[in-house]
C-alpha cells in the first residue's frame, strides 16, 4: 500500500486529475477501474474521482510496486513497512539535457536582470518582470518567467520534486518581452484558479505607465476593434467591427505633459495582445521607443537617451472586493517600481515620476 498525503499545493484539485499526474503513464481507464474496485481510496472510502481534494486528505493506492514503477515513479520501504512514494522528478528537459527538470531548474542560469518579488503568500506571488524576459516560452529552448518562478520556489524551499509531479506553479498573465512590470503567478492549484478567474472575468484592475509622442489635453476612454496577425505577430486597430476582430477598451489618464510628450496612466479594461501600443498609435499618440507601432524616425532620438524598447510598464494592479479564502486580498493594491532605465529617460524628457 502506498499512502499519499495531500499537501496545500494540491488542495482544490480533483482526485482523478491528481492521480493522472501521479500515475502519468497510466491509461485513464485504468485509474477509474482502480477507483471502482477500491484499489485506490480517498480517506479510506471508495471514490468516484470527481471529489475535490483538501489539505491532509489521504489517498491510498493498493497497487503492486511494479505497477507504480510502470505508471509513475519509484517506491521504497518506509519505517512502517508500508510503501511510500519517493519523488524522482525524472521529467526530461525539452532541450535534451540529461539533467532532470527539477535539477535543471534548481540550478537555472538566469542571464537577465533579476525579477523582484513584490508580494508572496502560500498561494500566489506577484513579481516585477524585467525587460527582455518572456512571460512564457515561445519555443523549445526558451527561458521565461515560468522557469524563473519554479527555480525561485525550489530554492526558497516552497516547491519539492514531489510537488512538481502533480502541480506546476505558473504565470497567469502575459507581458510582451520588452514590457516590464507586474507578473502574477499561482503557487498552488487554489492560487492558480483564483488568479485565472479574476483575470478572465476582468475583475482585476490593471494600470500601465507609458510616455507617448504628442500632447494629450484631457483624460479619455477609447473603444475600437483589434485584429491579430499571427504570422507577423502584429495587430491592427479598426474603428468599426471587421471580421475576426475583437472588441477592445482602454482608459487614459494624463499625468503630465511636457514639450510634445505625454505621460499617461493607462487602465487596460480589455486585455488583448499589443492593445495599448497599437491603440495609442491608431489614435495618433505612439508609445516612444516602440519599434513595431511607433515612429521609427523619432525612435532614433529616444535610443540616444538610452531607450532601446517601448516605454511601457505594468505599474499597478488592484484586486476586487470579495469574501472567502482570499478575502485578505480584497481591494488591495500592489505596484511595481519603474525600471531605472525608464526613469532616466522620463527625467531627460522633463517628467517627474
Amino acid at each position: 500500500m502506498i499512502l499519499l498525503k495531500i499537501k496545500h499545493i494540491d488542495a482544490g484539485g480533483r482526485l482523478d486529475k491528481y492521480l493522472m499526474k501521479f500515475l502519468k503513464d497510466a491509461p485513464t481507464s485504468f485509474i477509474y477501474k482502480m477507483l471502482r474496485k477500491k484499489n485506490i481510496v480517498l480517506n479510506g472510502k471508495k471514490a468516484a474521482g470527481n471529489e475535490l481534494l483538501k489539505e491532509n486528505d489521504e489517498v491510498k493506492l493498493f497497487l503492486a510496486d511494479e505497477t507504480i514503477v510502470k505508471f509513475g515513479g519509484k517506491v521504497t520501504l518506509s519505517q512502517t513497512a508500508d510503501r511510500e512514494y519517493v519523488a524522482t522528478a525524472e521529467d526530461s528537459v525539452e532541450s535534451g539535457s540529461d539533467d532532470s527538470l527539477y535539477d535543471f531548474l534548481k540550478s537555472l542560469k538566469w542571464e537577465f536582470d533579476e525579477p523582484k518579488v513584490i508580494y508572496e503568500d502560500r498561494d500566489i506571488i506577484i513579481v516585477n518582470k524585467p525587460v527582455n524576459v518572456l512571460s512564457q516560452i515561445a519555443k523549445t529552448g526558451d527561458v521565461s518567467m515560468n522557469e524563473w518562478l519554479i527555480s525561485y520556489l525550489i530554492n526558497s524551499g516552497s516547491l519539492t520534486a514531489e510537488d512538481m509531479l502533480t502541480v506546476k506553479p505558473a504565470v497567469v498573465n502575459r507581458l510582451d518581452r520588452n514590457t516590464s512590470g507586474i507578473i502574477l503567478a499561482g503557487k498552488t492549484l487554489t492560487g492558480l484558479r483564483f488568479l485565472s478567474d479574476i483575470i478572465k472575468t476582468r475583475k482585476l484592475t490593471k494600470y500601465y505607465l507609458t510616455i507617448v509622442k504628442g500632447e494629450i489635453p484631457n483624460n479619455f476612454t477609447a473603444e475600437a476593434y483589434l485584429l491579430k496577425n499571427d504570422n507577423h505577430n502584429t495587430v491592427k486597430i479598426y474603428k468599426d467591427k471587421v471580421e475576426g476582430a475583437e472588441y477592445i477598451k482602454t482608459a487614459y489618464e494624463v499625468l503630465q505633459v511636457k514639450d510634445g510628450h505625454s505621460l499617461l496612466k493607462v487602465e487596460l479594461i480589455t486585455g488583448k495582445s499589443h492593445q495599448i501600443r497599437a491603440h495609442l498609435s491608431f489614435l495618433g499618440y505612439p508609445v516612444i521607443g516602440d519599434g513595431k507601432y511607433g515612429l521609427k524616425s523619432e525612435n532614433t532620438n529616444y535610443r540616444r537617451m538610452g531607450l532601446n524598447t517601448q516605454f511601457l510598464h505594468s505599474y499597478e494592479i488592484k484586486f476586487p472586493k470579495f469574501e472567502g479564502e482570499f478575502a485578505y486580498l480584497s481591494e488591495r493594491s500592489f505596484s511595481a517600481k519603474l525600471p531605472e532605465r525608464l526613469e532616466k529617460v522620463a527625467n531627460k524628457l522633463g517628467f517627474n515620476i
